[in-house]
């Protein structure tokens, strides 16, 4: 997929959420499988330049764009999905782990669509919003923190995603470690909301 195009729509979702401009919404589609054709039409309008995006939704959005066509591109898929298949040839020890390997290559749809379909349905809430998020589950180590949904439409630049003292976001200690080691840097933004939700946890116990 495109970086670009997917952190337009990440914003725009964030923006419009559960309103007609929303690429991706449980509350404009009848089922999963429409809901994610709609997503895949608004990729490809913004991908390929039919759609006309609000200049607020670029801001500091890197231009690279001969990495994201090559990320779009047929190639790229090919390579990535032969990439895959070389690591079951190579590490699988029986027949039926090749099974896994459509679930592996369709990954990142499995991933969106449970998401943006059922933590807008199904969970819990630590916040109340005027939206349909909620948070899928109560420790979530198999979505590494991403099914704290509620808490990520909180705060959306927050680091770590897990908020109470059973929500445990396994990326957040890596991310911290990666700022450390000057691998990446942190917004003063994320760094500033994850200090507050700290602050609001301690009072709360």
């Amino acid at each position: 997929m495109s970086p670009r195009a997917y952190a337009i729509m990440h914003r725009l979702h964030h923006a419009h959420t559960d309103t007609p401009l929303d690429p991706h919404s449980p509350a404009f589609s009848s089922n999963l499988v429409s809901m994610m054709l709609r997503t895949r039409r608004y990729y490809n309008d913004v991908v390929h330049d039919r759609m006309e995006v609000d200049p607020r939704y670029l801001k500091n959005l890197p231009e690279w764009k001969g990495f994201d066509r090559w990320a779009n591109s047929t190639p790229s898929r090919v390579l990535w999905g032969a990439a895959y298949l070389i690591l079951f040839i190579l590490f699988a020890t029986s027949w039926w782990m090749y099974l896994l390997l459509p679930v592996l290559l369709t990954l990142g749809a499995f991933h969106g669509a449970l998401i943006n379909w059922f933590a807008h349905k199904y969970g819990y809430i630590n916040f109340k919003l005027k939206n349909t998020s909620r948070n899928l589950f109560f420790i979530d180590i198999l979505m590494l923190g991403e099914s704290y949904h509620n808490n990520h439409h909180k705060r959306p630049s927050a680091v770590n995603f897990g908020k109470r003292w059973h929500e445990i976001d396994p990326v957040y200690p890596i991310i911290r470690l990666m700022a450390w080691m000057r691998i990446i840097r942190l917004p003063k933004l994320a760094v500033v909301s994850a200090k507050t939700t700290s602050a609001e946890e301690n009072g709360k116990q």
